[in-house]
């Protein structure tokens, strides 16, 4: 909230409480009251228009946030993968720390795919004893366990391995003094 929108919201706030309303029960109360009304419903639509900015001035940095995380992504993702790799490669671990953050390699979970029409999907399971819902659904951890285990894979379902997946995990933001110092500038004397 902008200062001068705060500071008017306060001179409201303390022109309208603790003000009793008038003894005359007549028209100047109407009067008064539609007139603060009046004056709510102004800074009201103040606040909703102040509001409908900052709500497109906060997309806005969105999506500029956005576009330089992708196009640093882009630039800098192949360097540092293949760096990471060769880091890790040497030290035998799934992850490097680096001065700023964390880069590793984690595996993935195995996507399976069902078929749209498990009926012969049912019939297996009958077959090789496995359980399955009486409402016509599969149990379809039952047959991961079962693929696990005896390696045989029930007609219709197709699983594709997962692979090892690139992930980056910055460091949260220190304080200037606690950053760790760049390798250029401790070569400067």
């Amino acid at each position: 909230m902008t200062t001068e929108l705060a500071e008017t919201m306060a001179a409201v706030f303390e022109d309208l409480v603790g003000t009793p309303p008038p003894k005359d029960k007549g028209e100047f109360t109407v009067i008064e009251f539609l007139k603060k009304l009046q004056y709510l419903d102004k800074q009201d639509a103040n606040v909703n228009r102040s509001c409908l900015a900052m709500r497109a001035w906060h997309e806005m940095a969105k999506q500029k946030i956005g576009g330089a995380r992708d196009w640093l992504y882009e630039t800098y993702r192949p360097t540092v993968e293949a760096v990471t790799e060769e880091k890790i490669a040497h030290s035998g671990k799934k992850s490097f720390n680096w001065p700023y953050g964390v880069c590793g390699f984690k595996k993935q979970q195995d996507q399976y795919e069902w078929p749209d029409d498990e009926t012969e999907l049912i019939s297996w399971c009958n077959a090789n004893n496995v359980n399955f819902n009486t409402k016509l659904t599969i149990d379809k951890k039952a047959i991961k366990d079962h693929i696990t285990a005896t390696g045989e894979i029930p007609p219709g379902v197709t699983i594709t391995p997962g692979v090892e997946k690139f992930y980056v995990k910055p460091a949260p933001l220190a304080l200037p003094s606690e950053q760790p110092k760049l390798l250029c500038t401790e070569l400067k004397r």
